[in-house]
């Protein structure tokens, strides 16, 4: 028998491994992308025909190549996954067996199992063969549906040049198909290397069970059981069947196992994507692995998250989404990277991204898989950029929300420019209107004072088309006439009044006073 946790990393270096040509075929693409001629030569259709055809055709060529190099690593890789998982399933059925008595007969000997064995890999790589030779043509028409989309937007001008690079290339990033089923159904090509292994290597080995059991007399199996397994799924998992139809044994019942399970069918047991196994079983000798009390406890909502109790299926689909949300948004900025366009958002994107799967793991007492959030070509030196893009956009971000709040706080206009640091004036040469600030407004506020408060201010306000400059402390506000380059007013912070009061409020709140 197989055990779910062997079953769940079976693929992950085929699927590495092709995860790598995906993420090479994207750059490629957003290079092409990036070079996109100009609206000039795209308002010129022939030029703009001529240069498409030629991308395309380039396109088929390198991912044709690209492919060329990785099948002979396909097929090492797929008969090795097929052997040791034929071979571990043989020995794990054998041993239970043998301690009933039986001697199953060793696979180097047994013709029919080696021939089954070898089914499945010829079966497992012809289907995969399959697929992968459906990928150029699959990638070139992505290529052709982006271009496409890409000529009309910035062509009708509806988006400039550099949106609209940037909206095709974050579009392929979200999702490449990169082949196409027979059905006409597409995918990519990461879903598809995991379901077509996953499920080849899967069925062989069910297949190499069975025939262990015919050998061996054996009519009744076990169903193995595991957390988070899909809901049709936990409705048969963990029970014993009975292979030839239904039966009524020293007083059980005991159901069709192909009746019950869906063995045999691509929803079923050993299907697309199962992570179930069976094994042998002999009413009256083996022990049960699963009493209905355990059952319960593998489908039960014991995990809570949020305030609310799940299933670990529910969990297992919730941290599946964020993994493929930090995948998105690495390969989203390795894209538009080689794009030529600012990746400092996707970054950025990919910073929360990550921080919010390691709070959910955390959370839920899961742990995370590396596999599936890996992307070629996104090493230490990605992530260090990417992480300090990000910090740099996120600090922006702060930046942008207090303004906002000390512009809501001061009641102050949109058109008002406020700066965190306040912007530098020579506070020397600078005029004072006595007549204006002590005579007439009575502030009782020396020029000495209110320089010192201009050096002492916090932050600063452009105001009136820029020609005033207002400095804000603790100590007083000073208002700057820049075309004058004479302070007009200023006064203590006792006389504040109005908004001002509510301003230094909020940047006490935030930390611009003590």
């Amino acid at each position: 028998m197989l055990t779910p946790d062997y079953l769940d990393t079976l693929p992950d270096a085929l699927v590495e491994l092709w995860q790598q040509v995906e993420d090479d075929i994207l750059r490629d693409i957003a290079r092409r992308i990036g070079k996109m001629p100009d609206r000039d030569t795209l308002t010129d259709t022939a030029a703009w025909q001529a240069w498409r055809y030629e991308q395309m055709q380039a396109c088929h060529q390198d991912v044709l190549s690209l492919l060329s190099r990785y099948s002979g690593k396909s097929k090492a890789e797929i008969r090795r996954m097929l052997l040791d998982a034929g071979l571990a399933t043989l020995a794990s059925d054998d041993a239970l067996y043998q301690a009933m008595g039986f001697a199953p007969s060793a696979i180097d000997t047994n013709q029919a199992l080696n021939n089954l064995l070898n089914a499945g890999y010829r079966q497992t790589l012809g289907s995969w063969q399959n697929l992968t030779a459906t990928t150029a043509s699959t990638v070139t028409g992505e290529l052709e549906r982006v271009l496409d989309r890409a000529w009309l937007q910035v062509s009708s001008g509806a988006f400039s040049y550099d949106v609209a690079i940037r909206r095709a290339v974050d579009g392929l990033a979200t999702h490449m198909n990169g082949v196409t089923y027979p059905s006409g159904h597409k995918d990519t090509l990461e879903v598809a290397v995991r379901r077509a292994v996953l499920t080849g290597t899967n069925q062989t080995c069910a297949k190499l069970q069975l025939a262990r059991a015919e050998e061996m007399g054996c009519e009744y199996v076990e169903v193995s059981a595991h957390a988070g397994a899909r809901p049709e799924h936990a409705v048969w998992q963990g029970k014993i069947y009975h292979r030839g139809g239904a039966i009524v044994y020293d007083g059980v019942r005991y159901e069709d196992f192909e009746t019950a399970t869906g063995y045999g069918t691509g929803e079923g047991l050993c299907g697309w994507n199962c992570r179930h196994n069976f094994y042998p079983f002999f009413p009256g000798m083996s022990v049960p692995n699963y009493t209905a009390d355990r059952l319960a406890e593998l489908n039960a909502r014991d995990i809570e998250y949020n305030g609310q109790k799940y299933t670990r299926y529910e969990i297992s689909q919730m941290q599946r989404a964020l993994e493929r949300r930090v995948r998105r948004f690495k390969r989203q900025y390795l894209a538009e990277d080689a794009a030529g366009v600012d990746a400092t958002a996707a970054a950025a994107k990919l910073r929360a991204a990550r921080r919010d799967l390691n709070d959910f793991v955390r959370a839920t007492g899961g742990r995370n898989n590396s596999v599936r959030t890996s992307v070629s070509g996104f090493g230490r030196s990605q992530a260090s950029k990417a992480t300090a893009r990000a910090k740099a956009y996120e600090k922006e971000q702060e930046r942008a929300i207090l303004i906002e709040r000390l512009r809501n706080a001061g009641n102050l206009p949109k058109t008002a420019q406020i700066h965190l640091t306040p912007t530098a004036i020579d506070v020397d040469s600078l005029g004072f209107d006595d007549e204006h600030i002590n005579r007439q407004r009575e502030h009782g506020v020396t020029s000495a004072q209110a320089k010192e408060w201009i050096k002492n201010a916090k932050i600063s306000i452009t105001v009136w088309n820029q020609h005033y400059e207002r400095y804000i402390g603790e100590e007083g506000a000073v208002y700057v006439n820049l075309e004058q380059n004479e302070i007009r007013t200023a006064f203590s912070s006792d006389e504040f009044e109005g908004a001002l009061p509510t301003l230094i409020e909020e940047m006490r709140k935030n930390g611009l006073l003590r």
